[in-house]
Protein backbone atom coordinates (compact mmCIF):
# COMPACT_ATOMS: atom_id res chain seq x y z
CA UNK A 1 0.00 0.00 0.00
CA UNK A 2 2.42 2.48 0.56
CA UNK A 3 3.90 2.49 -3.03
CA UNK A 4 0.26 2.92 -3.78
CA UNK A 5 0.62 6.43 -2.01
CA UNK A 6 3.53 7.67 -3.94
CA UNK A 7 1.85 7.87 -7.01
CA UNK A 8 1.95 10.72 -9.23
CA UNK A 9 -0.87 12.94 -9.83
CA UNK A 10 -1.72 11.44 -12.93
CA UNK A 11 -2.09 8.04 -11.48
CA UNK A 12 -4.15 9.39 -9.25
CA UNK A 13 -6.28 10.46 -11.82
CA UNK A 14 -6.64 7.39 -13.07
CA UNK A 15 -7.44 5.67 -9.97
CA UNK A 16 -10.28 8.26 -9.23
CA UNK A 17 -11.58 7.78 -12.99
CA UNK A 18 -11.36 3.47 -12.46
CA UNK A 19 -13.71 4.22 -9.93
CA UNK A 20 -16.07 6.33 -11.51
CA UNK A 21 -16.66 3.67 -14.41
CA UNK A 22 -16.41 1.25 -11.98
CA UNK A 23 -20.20 3.39 -10.62
CA UNK A 24 -20.80 4.13 -13.95
CA UNK A 25 -21.27 0.47 -14.79
CA UNK A 26 -22.59 -0.33 -11.55
CA UNK A 27 -25.31 2.07 -12.72
CA UNK A 28 -26.20 0.92 -16.25
CA UNK A 29 -26.54 -2.69 -15.29
CA UNK A 30 -28.06 -1.78 -12.42
CA UNK A 31 -31.11 0.29 -14.77
CA UNK A 32 -33.52 -2.55 -16.37
CA UNK A 33 -34.95 0.85 -18.39
CA UNK A 34 -31.42 1.10 -20.25
CA UNK A 35 -31.70 -1.85 -22.57
CA UNK A 36 -35.19 -0.84 -24.17
CA UNK A 37 -34.54 3.24 -24.54
CA UNK A 38 -33.65 4.79 -28.12
CA UNK A 39 -29.85 5.09 -29.16
CA UNK A 40 -30.41 9.05 -27.66
CA UNK A 41 -31.99 8.43 -24.75
CA UNK A 42 -29.09 5.68 -24.29
CA UNK A 43 -26.64 8.30 -24.40
CA UNK A 44 -28.06 10.80 -22.06
CA UNK A 45 -28.49 8.39 -19.33
CA UNK A 46 -25.04 7.90 -19.75
CA UNK A 47 -24.37 11.14 -19.67
CA UNK A 48 -26.11 11.63 -16.60
CA UNK A 49 -24.36 8.28 -14.96
CA UNK A 50 -21.16 9.83 -15.47
CA UNK A 51 -21.82 13.42 -14.04
CA UNK A 52 -23.92 12.26 -11.19
CA UNK A 53 -20.49 10.01 -10.31
CA UNK A 54 -18.51 12.69 -10.72
CA UNK A 55 -20.40 15.10 -8.38
CA UNK A 56 -20.99 12.59 -5.85
CA UNK A 57 -17.19 11.72 -5.61
CA UNK A 58 -16.61 15.13 -5.68
CA UNK A 59 -18.78 16.16 -3.11
CA UNK A 60 -17.42 13.02 -0.75
CA UNK A 61 -14.10 14.10 -1.59
CA UNK A 62 -14.24 18.11 -0.34
CA UNK A 63 -16.56 16.94 2.44
CA UNK A 64 -13.55 14.63 3.52
CA UNK A 65 -10.31 17.41 3.08
CA UNK A 66 -13.67 20.18 5.48
CA UNK A 67 -13.32 18.41 8.05
CA UNK A 68 -9.55 17.78 7.83
CA UNK A 69 -8.24 21.41 6.48
CA UNK A 70 -5.51 21.43 9.39
CA UNK A 71 -3.27 18.62 7.67
CA UNK A 72 -1.95 18.48 4.32
CA UNK A 73 -0.23 15.43 3.88
CA UNK A 74 -3.25 13.62 3.10
CA UNK A 75 -5.23 14.85 -0.32
CA UNK A 76 -3.41 11.67 -2.05
CA UNK A 77 -3.88 9.01 0.00
CA UNK A 78 -7.57 10.04 0.83
CA UNK A 79 -8.33 10.00 -3.48
CA UNK A 80 -6.84 6.45 -3.46
CA UNK A 81 -8.54 5.47 -0.35
CA UNK A 82 -12.04 6.74 -1.68
CA UNK A 83 -11.43 5.30 -5.26
CA UNK A 84 -10.47 1.68 -3.62
CA UNK A 85 -13.36 1.67 -1.08
CA UNK A 86 -15.88 2.80 -3.82
CA UNK A 87 -14.18 0.36 -6.78
CA UNK A 88 -14.65 -2.59 -4.01
CA UNK A 89 -18.06 -1.55 -3.33
CA UNK A 90 -19.33 -0.91 -6.79
CA UNK A 91 -17.61 -4.13 -8.04
CA UNK A 92 -19.52 -5.92 -4.83
CA UNK A 93 -22.71 -4.76 -6.27
CA UNK A 94 -21.92 -5.61 -10.16
CA UNK A 95 -20.99 -9.19 -9.00
CA UNK A 96 -24.73 -9.77 -6.96
CA UNK A 97 -26.45 -8.20 -9.84
CA UNK A 98 -25.22 -10.29 -12.94
CA UNK A 99 -25.52 -13.96 -10.57
CA UNK A 100 -28.76 -13.01 -8.84
CA UNK A 101 -30.58 -10.55 -11.59
CA UNK A 102 -31.51 -7.43 -9.10
CA UNK A 103 -29.94 -6.39 -6.11
CA UNK A 104 -32.36 -5.48 -2.61
CA UNK A 105 -31.07 -3.81 0.26
CA UNK A 106 -29.34 -6.65 2.16
CA UNK A 107 -26.90 -6.87 -0.67
CA UNK A 108 -26.36 -3.26 -1.18
CA UNK A 109 -25.87 -3.54 2.60
CA UNK A 110 -23.27 -6.16 2.67
CA UNK A 111 -21.52 -4.81 -0.64
CA UNK A 112 -21.89 -1.27 1.21
CA UNK A 113 -20.36 -2.72 4.63
CA UNK A 114 -17.35 -4.23 2.72
CA UNK A 115 -16.86 -1.30 0.55
CA UNK A 116 -17.06 1.37 2.84
CA UNK A 117 -15.54 -0.47 5.86
CA UNK A 118 -12.30 -1.03 3.27
CA UNK A 119 -12.42 2.68 3.13
CA UNK A 120 -12.33 3.52 7.09
CA UNK A 121 -9.95 1.31 7.54
CA UNK A 122 -7.30 2.40 4.89
CA UNK A 123 -8.24 5.91 6.21
CA UNK A 124 -7.93 5.00 9.75
CA UNK A 125 -4.52 3.41 9.33
CA UNK A 126 -2.67 4.87 6.22
CA UNK A 127 -4.02 8.91 6.63
CA UNK A 128 -1.23 10.70 8.70
CA UNK A 129 -3.53 12.90 10.87
CA UNK A 130 -5.02 13.03 14.80
CA UNK A 131 -7.58 10.75 16.37
CA UNK A 132 -10.17 13.20 16.34
CA UNK A 133 -9.59 13.50 12.77
CA UNK A 134 -9.69 10.29 12.05
CA UNK A 135 -12.99 9.68 14.19
CA UNK A 136 -14.30 12.47 12.05
CA UNK A 137 -13.95 11.27 8.84
CA UNK A 138 -14.86 7.33 10.05
CA UNK A 139 -18.66 8.97 11.19
CA UNK A 140 -18.74 10.95 7.83
CA UNK A 141 -17.71 7.20 6.17
CA UNK A 142 -21.17 6.16 8.49
CA UNK A 143 -23.28 8.66 7.17
CA UNK A 144 -22.03 8.10 3.83
CA UNK A 145 -22.88 4.52 3.74
CA UNK A 146 -26.12 4.90 5.44
CA UNK A 147 -26.98 7.46 2.76
CA UNK A 148 -26.22 5.02 -0.04
CA UNK A 149 -28.68 2.03 1.06
CA UNK A 150 -31.65 4.80 0.44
Amino acid sequence: MKNLYKLDRLSVLGTVLISILMTVIQMIISDPNVADMPQMGKWLKLLLYVVGAVVAFAIAYWLFTLLLRNNDNYKAKLVINMAIGLTIETALIIIVFLIAGKTNIWANGIAGVIGFGTLAGLNWKYLEVSQSDKIKISVLTAIWFILTLF
